[in-house]
């Protein structure tokens, strides 16, 4: 039997892969893994009768696009390359089919590169407009996620006054009581002072 048979006959060992929740105690495991969720938003959107579901991405996603998008560095397409990764990999779902676009490799670059290459496909890629809307979509998404961000940690601070109205604050306060109450005030200081 050659060398290279016997290496081939050999099992190679994988190691083991460890949920790195497991290492955390159960009075902590639960808020480490809220932690991971901190920025998450993930919202449907509605154009031309189709169903879109954007999400926020996570820095590994984003990195993965700036790889997917390398062909196109330092051309006049790169800025509108960059938008469409960005499109790409936020979509979660198109008319509820999370199955939208073929799976594609193992490595995060790799599933960013297929989805680049299913919008913008030139056989029956999207075009600008739908593009250019599900990214401007995208970006108030980001905004909301850090908003709500601050939010929370403005909450965590201590600092329990909101950095904006709440949405039940809107409506402006009952007042019709307002003026009898100060009429009512009124006469009873006069009365305390006659």
């Amino acid at each position: 039997m050659s060398d290279q048979q016997q290496v081939a006959d050999v099992e190679v060992e994988q190691p083991e892969r460890v949920d790195p929740m497991a290492l955390f105690s159960d009075g902590v495991r639960i808020p480490v893994y809220g932690l991971s969720f901190i920025g998450h938003i993930q919202k449907d959107y509605e154009f031309c009768g189709h169903k879109f579901a954007l999400k926020t991405l996570r820095p590994a996603e984003k990195a993965a696009l700036a790889v997917a998008i390398d062909p196109w560095k330092g051309t006049l397409a790169e800025g509108e390359v960059w938008m469409n990764a960005h499109v790409a990999l936020a979509l979660v779902s198109i008319d509820d089919d999370a199955a939208f676009c073929p799976e594609a490799g193992p490595s995060l670059e790799s599933h960013a590169k297929a989805r680049l290459r299913y919008v913008t496909n030139k056989d029956n890629g999207w075009h600008a407009p739908t593009l250019s809307f599900l990214y401007d979509r995208y970006l108030e998404l980001e905004a909301e996620a850090l908003d709500a961000t601050r939010e929370l940690q403005n909450l965590s601070e201590g600092n329990r006054q909101p950095s904006q109205p709440s949405p039940d604050s809107l409506t402006g306060p009952d007042i019709s009581d307002v003026p009898m109450f100060l009429e009512s005030r009124s006469s009873a200081d006069s009365s305390t002072n006659s």
